[in-house]
């Protein structure tokens, strides 16, 4: 997979050096040195949110395996009675 998008890199130099407001007499050179720092900060956000999401989803499977295995090794009446089924106690379990 490719790591930086060029394209991008010459469409923000090219934009940044036909606009004089932002240009601020910058040569060409340097309009592409600012668009590849732009990409490269892109790509560092890019990871960082990718490294993040990782371990958001790693955690919350973490943790639906946890409350999985806490049932594990009841019977499905034991589990069904301490959730209030069959009690007669009139509450709506949510079934």
């Amino acid at each position: 997979m490719k790591r930086y998008n060029k394209q991008q890199v010459m469409k923000d130099a090219h934009r940044l050096y036909k606009n004089d407001f932002q240009r601020r007499g910058r040569s060409w050179s340097e309009c592409l040195k600012a668009a590849w720092s732009w990409e490269r900060d892109a790509v560092k956000t890019r990871e960082e949110k990718a490294a993040k999401l990782d371990a958001m989803i790693a955690a919350s499977w973490a943790a639906h395996n946890a409350r999985k295995n806490e049932f594990e090794g009841l019977s499905a009446d034991a589990v069904s009675w301490a959730m209030g089924y069959n009690r007669g106690n009139g509450f709506y379990c949510g079934d």
